[in-house]
């Protein structure tokens, strides 16, 4: 279908290492997302793994980036799909490291602040979305927990 090759052309511009070409195809994923078919159509792409290495960024293609993770993996059909995806790409461990970032220095704007917030904000969604699987909550903490602190199976 011609439809996937447009969505398979945009995981090209996401993994370029030109960042005018980073730019566009993260911006151009903040309008795919806002379709339910789009979301899903991303995340057949394989769109994840790319977006996750964006959103390593300490810039707005990092904070464009992390907002379309947090939006693929919200809710729908595809969602837990993306969360799979996230956990395979090392995402639960990068999100993370990105909320615990420090915050910028007082002398620096305000707007270097409130986009390091967002960064923030969105990583912890990312991460909140990934840990609501065992897989993820496992990948999380690791084992470390006591046995009767994590049930398998749903339990209940």
């Amino acid at each position: 279908m011609p439809e996937d090759n447009v969505y398979q052309e945009l995981v090209t511009f996401l993994s370029s290492t030109r960042p005018d070409l980073q730019k566009a195809a993260v911006e151009a994923t903040l309008s795919v997302v806002a379709d339910p078919s789009g979301v899903s159509s991303l995340i057949k792409a394989n769109a994840i793994r790319p977006l996750c290495r964006l959103a390593s960024q300490p810039s707005t293609v990092g904070v464009h980036a992390l907002q379309v993770l947090a939006n693929l993996s919200s809710s729908g059909t595809s969602a837990d799909q993306c969360v799979a995806d996230l956990i395979d790409a090392g995402a639960t461990n990068r999100m993370a490291e990105i909320a615990l970032t420090s915050p910028p220095s007082p002398s620096e704007a305000d707007e270097a602040d409130d986009e390091w917030r967002r960064r923030i904000n969105y990583a912890l969604i990312v991460l909140a979305n990934t840990t609501r699987t065992e897989r993820g909550a496992v990948e999380f903490c690791g084992y470390s927990m006591p046995g009767e602190a994590v049930v398998r199976g749903g339990g209940g």
